[in-house]
């Protein structure tokens, strides 16, 4: 059985990945957008080992063309797809990077994993796409369910947030002092 848990490697505080799973040499993230009005909010994750390849979180409209403006190969080396949500600021690249996989020559060869109703959202592209480029592999993370990506060995695990609970609201709840009755 495949070991779970992370263990220390005695020559180095760090803890590290177990030794069947490590094909990552080095890895490090680039900040596709920050949420301005011409690009919504997105991540490029860049791992290099055995296979190089980039995980791309959220992929919202004008993805696509940022990458090419600021000469990201992104297309040649893209392994999985992480979505937040299935609105059009986190998905709303998803066809046409679909599409440029395609002429790259690669089509169907990324993952994409979201949350429920991601499944029946890809189906519908056949309708103008047709089946070359979709994703020959659509998963659906639901209720906290780790997502593993690619052959690389990274685990994505959600944190699902309610539609009345904010990031912002939380921490100001963890801060705030106990009210005393």
């Amino acid at each position: 059985k495949e070991q779970q848990a992370w263990r220390r490697n005695e020559s180095s505080p760090l803890p590290t990945m177990p030794s069947a799973r490590k094909n990552i040499s080095s890895a490090y993230v680039q900040v596709l957008g920050s949420g301005s009005w011409d690009l919504p909010a997105g991540l490029l994750l860049f791992c290099d080992g055995a296979q190089a390849s980039v995980v791309l979180c959220n992929i919202g409209e004008g993805s696509q063309r940022f990458c090419g403006e600021h000469r990201l190969k992104v297309a040649s080396r893209l392994r999985d797809v992480l979505l937040t949500r299935l609105t059009w600021e986190t998905m709303g690249g998803l066809p046409g990077m679909l599409f440029t996989l395609q002429d790259a020559g690669r089509g169907g060869a990324a993952a994409v994993h979201g949350p429920a109703g991601l499944g029946s959202l890809v189906r519908s592209f056949r309708h103008f796409m047709g089946a070359g480029p979709l994703p020959r592999r659509v998963c659906e993370v639901v209720d906290g369910s780790v997502a593993a990506l690619a052959e690389s060995g990274i685990e994505a695990t959600p944190i699902v947030l309610g539609a009345s609970t904010s990031v912002l609201g939380a921490a100001a709840a963890a801060a705030a002092p106990a009210a005393s009755a």
